[in-house]
């Protein structure tokens, strides 16, 4: 019946569906769709890193999210914003609806935290907004104050900002995030 022989031996394959939050079947998928970008070179060479833009050519779902720059710097294992096939499956598995909420709140910390200062700060929201709204859709008055009634809830610390573990804290409780920052490959 033609079927293809698969770039990943049985081994490799299991040990990708052990070490992350993706089915057998999603690994293969993401594998099939990175292949399409250099197939006969990925066929020699598995780590072949690849730009965010053809990656995004075979995933509209990165293409159209307003974080894609973010996730593609905390991806990249070469901070390039390039990426090889297991820095895409990474992405996939803590965006996948298997991830556990808290792992998904440590890697939602770091994508909005936009300075990479390791806090997320009035103006990380002000920004986070302009994303969410394609920018200019929102006086700044309106974000700043959306921004203080966000420190207002989540800052249990009281000091004008959140850290990493506040933001676990809180965003973990929040039912809808785990749908919200999620997607399939």
């Amino acid at each position: 019946m033609g079927a293809k022989k698969s770039i990943l031996s049985a081994e490799q394959l299991d040990e990708y569906t052990e070490l992350t939050f993706l089915t057998k079947w999603e690994v293969l998928l993401i594998l099939e769709k990175i292949s399409s970008l250099a197939p006969s070179e990925i066929r020699t060479n598995l780590h072949r890193r690849f730009p965010a833009r053809q990656i995004m050519e075979v995933f509209p779902q990165l293409k159209y999210n307003p974080f894609r720059d973010r996730l593609f710097e905390l991806f990249s294992s070469e901070c390039d914003t390039r990426c090889s096939f297991e820095d895409v499956l990474d992405m996939f598995s803590v965006m996948s609806e298997s991830c556990p909420q808290r792992v998904k709140a440590a890697w939602a910390f770091r994508v909005f935290d936009i300075d990479n200062d390791n806090m997320i700060t009035k103006e990380d929201i002000c920004t986070v907004c302009d994303r969410l709204t394609k920018y200019d859709q929102l006086q700044e008055v309106e974000k700043e104050t959306i921004a203080e009634v966000i420190l207002k809830e989540m800052d249990l610390q009281n000091n004008g900002s959140l850290g990493e573990f506040e933001f676990i804290h809180v965003i973990s409780k929040v039912p809808e995030f785990h749908n919200t920052f999620s997607f399939k490959p």
